[in-house]
This record gives structure tokens, sequence and C-alpha cells, in this order.
């Protein structure tokens, strides 16, 4: 399997959905309350659709995504519900099943790469994925006193921008209630490798991720 055939596979079954965009909060919220929230949000659920574009080549599919911690479970599946990617990382090991065959490697990114061309920062995007920025992460706030949008500064992540809109409500376990984004795009804009850009030209990627819905267990 190639990343060019997986490209082709999710471009003839793009999905789609209707759904309520959520509007946000009315008034402004309690920015560090709000990140001491998020911060203990370690078991989630979202399901959604993802959209991604690098140089001329793009991908959209329906997502769905569980996490408990560092572990987690996501697929990418069509308008027929027939899994294109499975991705799940458990104790250390990440394997990933595509077209018929399955991969194993230490750490989920260079599956991830071979699969879809993303190189992906998973560690930091399972924070930003929440509206949480990094320790060292720039960031700006919206009207509502929400992540507008922030800028990697760490090592293994530099130069990706992250911007977010349609903040929903979502009821926590404990009965409480937790601002969550539903809109997330990121961006990054690096070099491809030589034998493919001989002029060294930058390319930008963009991953563009629409919840639909978010669940807390």
């Amino acid at each position: 399997m190639t990343r060019h055939l997986l490209f082709l596979l999710i471009m003839l079954l793009t999905v789609s959905a209707c759904t309520v965009t959520p509007d946000g909060p009315q008034h402004a919220v309690n920015l560090s309350a709000q990140l001491q929230q998020v911060a203990k949000v370690q078991q989630w659920e979202l399901r959604g659709k993802m959209a991604f574009r690098q140089g001329k080549e793009a991908a959209s599919a329906n997502i769905s995504w569980k996490t408990d911690g560092d572990d987690f479970n996501f697929q990418l599946t069509n308008l027929l519900g027939i899994t294109l990617v499975h991705l799940v990382v458990d104790d250390d090991l990440a394997t990933l099943e595509a077209d018929g065959k399955t991969y194993k490697d230490a750490i989920p990114e260079p599956l991830i790469y071979y699969a879809t061309g993303m190189a992906i920062p998973v560690a930091p995007l399972l924070s930003w994925i929440k509206g949480m920025p990094l320790a060292n992460d720039s960031y700006q706030l919206n009207d509502k006193g929400l992540l507008a949008s922030l800028e990697s500064q760490c090592n293994a992540c530099e130069g990706w921008q992250v911007t977010y809109g349609n903040y929903g409500n979502v009821a926590t376990p404990t009965g409480g209630d937790i601002w969550l984004p539903h809109a997330i795009t990121l961006t990054q804009e690096s070099p491809l490798p030589i034998n493919e850009a001989p002029s060294n030209k930058p390319v930008t990627t963009v991953l563009k991720i629409k919840i639909y819905q978010w669940t807390l267990p």
C-alpha cells in the first residue's frame, strides 16, 4: 500500500454530514479554570470528519477517535462505513491496519506518515485537539476567553499552527461541563523532499477536523 492509493480511495468516497454547529459561550470564561478542567480530561471519544491537503493532494473521511491517556484507537472510514485506516496505540506499541495489511512500530508517527503522508506530532495533538496549548506554545484568545489559535514551539512539532472555532459545551462524568472545540485546523509549511521538489519550494500541509460529537466517559 502507498499513501497515494489511500488518497485515491478516500477521495473517491468522500463523506458528508449535517449537524448543528455549536456557537460557544454567551459570556467570557475563566481561562485558568477552563485549562485546569481540560487538563483533567484523559479519556474522551470524538466523532466527526477529517480533511487533509498537502500540495496538490487532498483527502477526506469520517473520523472516530477514542483515547485513554496516551493510548488510543483511531479510525478513518468512508461513506459506507468501511474502515480505510485503523490505528491502535496501546502499551507502547502502535499497530496500523490499512488496505488489508498490518504495520507495527514503537511509535505511531512513522505509521501515520507512511499511510497518509501526514507528519503529525501525536502527543501534542492529544492536547491541542482539546483546546489546550503546551507549556511553550504561544497562543491567542477569542472574545470569550477561549483559545482562538496557537503556534507550536516544541522541537518535535515546530512550525505547526492551530486555529479553533465552534466551541461547544460538553458534559463531564462528574456532572459538570466543559467547553471543547468542534472545529480545528492545523497548518504547517515545510519543504518537500529534494526528489519531489527540486526547487525545494515550501509545501503547505493543512489538516481540518470537524467534530460532530464529544463524549467524556
